[in-house]
């Protein structure tokens, strides 16, 4: 099955690049996570010249780039960005990515869970069908 979320703006060139990135040698990129109650930070560590594609975010969130510059696209634009920079992300949202310089990034997303397995399966979904089921459970699709 193929969520028609797929099919949306720039969705179907960053999947097709995600594709090729996969076929590739993959970089380590370090996570670090912080927890408070009811909110989950994470910061990921880009190398340069690193290309890479993010999670399809199921809420809102906030995401901070701390440090370096970044070009990226989501389902929407296609930009270059550099530290700061703070993006206020919708949900749905899936980006390409390529680390001009080193990069730190962040994204702080409200929560309830408190183990990391738990936190992830709670704020990203591995694809449009998964995403679409979410909106379906939230009642935000029909």
């Amino acid at each position: 099955m193929s969520s028609p979320l797929a099919t949306y703006g720039n969705i179907p060139e960053i999947l097709q690049i995600e594709q090729e990135i996969l076929k590739m040698p993959q970089v380590d990129l370090p996570l670090m996570h912080y927890l408070i109650p009811g909110v989950y930070v994470r910061r990921m560590s880009i190398p340069a010249g690193t290309i890479l594609t993010g999670k399809i975010h199921n809420f809102e969130s906030i995401a901070i780039l701390a440090e370096g510059t970044l070009r990226i696209a989501d389902n929407e634009h296609a930009h270059r960005i550099s530290a700061p920079h703070v993006l206020v992300d919708k949900p749905g949202i899936k980006r390409l990515g390529f680390a001009e310089t080193d990069v730190t990034f962040l994204t702080v997303h409200s929560i309830k869970n408190q183990s990391i397995a738990d936190i992830e399966n709670e704020l990203v979904s591995n694809s449009f069908e998964e995403f679409e089921t979410q909106l379906q459970l939230l009642g935000e699709l029909p």
